[in-house]
């Protein structure tokens, strides 16, 4: 019998039920700071390690699978492809060797999963890290999004009890904007720092902490209410322009995980997420320089 990890996320249960022999803590720090063994809940996921034999079929790759989306996680491959309601995440190592398998179906929390020796080290495959966190991403999301909660390309600002969302591609300074808040707004906290997860509660959007944080390894077990989307664009100037509707949709579409974004069915209840958010809550464009006034600025006009 293999040992249960019990976590609570976004205010849902998740297990993890495995073979390996050490606790996952090393392998997934992050995980730590939600930690909930006392949680007996219903479990929104329930990842347990080996596949059924019956899901052999599905594995194969002339079975009528279709690929939905393909990119690298560093230097491997990742793969999402669907049969049906089912669908299968795996990443493949750098020269092709299959390090993880994800199994999962909609409707079901049940997700099988495997690691494969090659990925392991001596007789006990153990997963990669990276691997295993990021498959793990992955299937929140999965199970996420038709509930409407789904992790969010973002860095979360808290101030006042509320949160400000920023957004923004890769390397464009939201990172760099919210140190400002930190460095300069008294009271400023930061709940994430890379992908935060975003429910909708009675109507209304809430932001949660997570353990995936990227580079800032920020890992708060906290819960807010959304003050305010913003994106972010350098340019010369501060400058800060409340979207309308279409372009507020806009501003949030690209944050969202952008496999589920390439299948129509996530697809859709994303745009419902969306449609929650902006009806709801305030959306901007933040044109900004890395400086102090930028931060003032967004602060002033979210709280006068």
């Amino acid at each position: 019998m293999g040992i249960r990890h019990k976590y609570r996320i976004a205010n849902q249960r998740i297990e993890i039920d495995t073979e390996f022999p050490d606790s996952l803590s090393g392998v997934l720090p992050g995980f730590v700071h939600f930690h909930d063994s006392a949680n007996d809940n219903e479990p929104l996921i329930q990842l347990s390690e080996e596949f059924e034999s019956e899901e052999t079929a599905f594995l194969s790759e002339d079975v009528g699978n279709k690929v939905i989306h393909t990119f690298s996680l560093e230097e491997d491959a990742c793969r999402l492809s669907k049969n049906g309601n089912r669908y299968l995440f795996t990443i493949e190592e750098k020269g092709g060797a299959a390090s993880s398998e994800f199994a999962m179906e909609i409707g079901s929390p049940n997700i099988r999963f495997r690691v494969t020796p090659e990925s392991g080290k001596g007789s006990i495959a153990l997963p990669n890290p990276v691997h295993l966190k990021f498959s793990l991403w992955m299937a929140l999301a999965f199970t996420g999004i038709p509930r409407k909660f789904s992790a969010l390309h973002s860095s979360v600002i808290i101030y006042n009890n509320s949160a400000v969302l920023f957004l923004g591609e890769s390397g464009t300074g939201k990172s760099t904007h919210t140190r400002l808040w930190l460095n300069h707004i008294k009271g400023s906290r930061l709940l994430n720092d890379d992908s935060p997860v975003l429910s909708i509660e009675d109507g209304e959007p809430v932001v949660h902490g997570s353990p995936w944080s990227g580079k800032g390894q920020v890992y708060i077990n906290e819960s807010y209410p959304v003050k305010a989307v913003v994106r972010i664009k350098q340019h010369p100037c501060n400058k800060l322009q409340k979207l309308n509707t279409l372009e507020s949709f806009g501003a949030l579409y690209p944050s969202f995980p952008p496999a589920f974004l390439k299948d129509n069915f996530f697809e859709g209840h994303i745009c419902e997420i969306i449609s929650k958010v902006i009806s709801t809550t305030p959306v901007f464009l933040l044109h900004c320089l890395p400086d102090r006034e930028a931060a003032e600025m967004v602060k002033e006009t979210l709280y006068k």
